[in-house]
Order: structure tokens, then sequence, then C-alpha cells
């Protein structure tokens, strides 16, 4: 292991440790015969939104995490090999990891989020404490590089402390970084208004160099694109009790309307606002639309195509609030796969 050491920084009472200094070796360039044979390890993995995007850029999966038991059943339904492990990822050893070149997560984003209430480092359940799991892997394993994703509110944070921290940490791990906040519906092509951060980390500045973030594209689908055609019953709100508060503002078909506890918002840009997990416990970024049998939310598998998983992606048969929690929680699928194609153009 190369020399390092840690300073703690405090945050709101709490004292943390730093990784602030580190010594490199020379970077060595990959060789050309294993361009297109990179390896990765999938992090807080979900239901593979990332493994997705990055298999689809060239990139191989050789493991995968996450805590959430009822992920694995909607990950291992969709992939033949690389099981999900479940398993708390401050209980995963450098050692047991299989060898890997670039590291893939989207960390827990709830302890930045507005949604989440933005706790931060403080975050009570520790989430935002898990980014440094992340650290301790680079630190031991040292890839040649990383795709980091996370909520837009990441950067502003305390003040933009937070950020500051993970920037400074990554950068004295070796890492030549990149940051930039993408919206999926100007870079993925998908109806959906969600800002993410995204942080691409190598080792070799030459790479970091050629690096780009991908360009916009134009907008093409629309959200009655990505509609079921026969929705059960169920999703309806047609003669219940919040039936009556929503009729006065839902009116246009095909349009996504946003409840908001108090009140109903259109979403005039005819795009679906960000999807959220507590989609399906009555949370109040429900996003509803008003179709021919009358108005309802959204269903799972709607929510899986916002998020630009492919029409053959597997929706195993779980509550409707563990599957909304699970899509709430991924990614754009789309908008990673234009990161990596960018990564491997870089290294060529």
């Amino acid at each position: 292991m190369l020399p390092f050491y840690r300073k703690e920084v405090e945050i709101r009472g709490v004292v943390i440790q730093v990784i602030s200094n580190i010594t490199t070796k020379p970077e060595k360039n990959i060789s050309k015969k294993n361009r297109h044979g990179f390896r990765t390890i999938d992090l807080f993995a979900g239901v593979g939104g990332i493994r997705l995007g990055f298999e689809n850029a060239g990139f191989k999966t050789v493991f995968a995490n996450d805590f959430e038991a009822q992920c694995k059943n909607t990950y291992d339904l969709n992939f033949k090999d690389s099981k999900l492990v479940v398993e708390d990822i401050r209980k995963i050893g450098v050692d047991d990891l299989p060898k890997f070149d670039f590291l893939l997560g989207g960390f827990p984003c709830q302890a930045f989020s507005i949604a989440g209430y933005r706790q931060g480092f403080d975050d009570e359940k520790g989430r935002g404490n898990l980014f440094f799991d992340i650290a301790r892997i680079l630190d031991a394993r040292k890839p040649e590089g990383f795709l980091l994703e996370n909520v837009k509110n990441l950067k502003s944070h305390d003040g933009g402390k937070t950020f500051r921290i993970i920037q400074e940490t990554l950068e004295n791990l070796g890492y030549h970084l990149k940051t930039k906040v993408l919206n999926s519906m100007e870079y993925g092509n998908i109806p959906q208004n969600r800002e993410r951060v995204y942080m691409v980390g190598f080792r070799n500045k030459d790479y970091s160099d050629k690096f780009e973030f991908p360009s916009p594209v134009k907008l093409t689908v629309k959200i009655t694109d990505l509609l079921e055609k026969n929705v059960p019953e169920k999703y309806y709100y047609n003669g219940k009790p919040l039936f009556e508060r929503l009729k006065d503002f839902v009116k246009e078909e095909g349009k996504v309307y946003q409840w908001r506890r108090q009140y109903v918002r259109e979403n005039k840009s005819g795009v679906c606002p960000t999807l959220t997990a507590n989609m399906g416990t009555g949370g109040h970024n429900v996003p509803i639309i008003k179709d021919k049998k009358g108005i309802r939310k959204l269903t799972p598998l709607e929510c899986a195509r916002i998020q630009g998983f492919p029409t053959n992606y597997k929706i195993p048969k779980l509550a409707d609030s563990a599957l909304y929690k699970q899509f709430g929680n991924s990614v754009s699928v789309p908008v990673i796969e234009a990161v990596g194609k960018q990564m491997m153009k870089a290294m060529e």
C-alpha cells in the first residue's frame, strides 16, 4: 500500500477522517489489446442501471453489490452472471473483490437530496458517509478510474464543503477528476427532468485530458411513447377520495402532473418530474397523468421506461412500493451509457 495520511474534518459537529495526501507511482497506459475488456465493479448497484449503461458502452461487470435484498430479485432476473451480492458495503473487504479496472457507483443520495432533507455527512442512517467506503476501495485497489453519480444538490450541500471534501479525497487518491451536472431530458433523450452530478476520474492524466462529457441531444421521445396501453384499475384514482381533489387540476391527457401534498403542479415542459423512491408510498412527488380511462399514477413499468430501461428488461412480481423505490433510486440508463462511451473514447 502506498503511503498516505488522514486528516480530520469537522462537519456540523461530526468529525470525519478524510484521505488528505498520497504518493502515487507513475501511471502506466493500459495495453491496446485490453482496450475493450475493461472490468467494472457495480457498487450501490440497485437494479443495475449503471451496469446496463456501461455494458452497452463496452465494459464488462465482474462484481455487483447492494444493501437492499429486494433489489436482488430484479437484478438477478436481468443479468446472467455477476449476480448481486447483498451486503453492507462497510463489511466488504477489499481483498474480497475480483480484479477490476473501473469502479462504478451511484452512492446513496438521500442524505444530499431535497426529498431526503439534505442531511449530508450528518445523516443519522450513515448514508452520507458511504462515500468513504468508495475511497477505501479506490485507495487499496487503485483501479484505472471510476464513475460516480449523485443528486445535483451534492454540489451545493453545506455551502459546497461536502463536495470539496469529496473532490479533495478523490484527487489525493491520485485521480484526475472531471464533474458535470447532466439532465436526462437533455443528454439521454428521456422525457424526465432529472439533474444529476456525474464524477469521472482517471489515474492516467492523458485519458482525463481527452475525456469530454457527452454533448446534448434533441429530445424526441414523448411521455405518451412510454405509457402502457392497458393499465390495471388499481393505479387509477377514479372513485377514490383523492380524485375529488385532483379532477379540477388534472385536465389534459398525456401531460404529467405532480402531487405536492397540498396542491397539484402541472409540468408545462411536457416531461416527467424527477422520479423518486417515495412514489409508491403516497409521497409528495407522485407523478400523475390522465388517460382515456381517468386519472392515475404511473406504473412501475412506466417508471422503468422513463428511466431509459430497455423494453426487454424484466420486472419481477414484487410489491409496487418496492418497485417504485427501485426505479426511483435508479439512474437514467442512456445518460450513463453516453458517459461510458465518452470514457471509452478517451482511452482509444
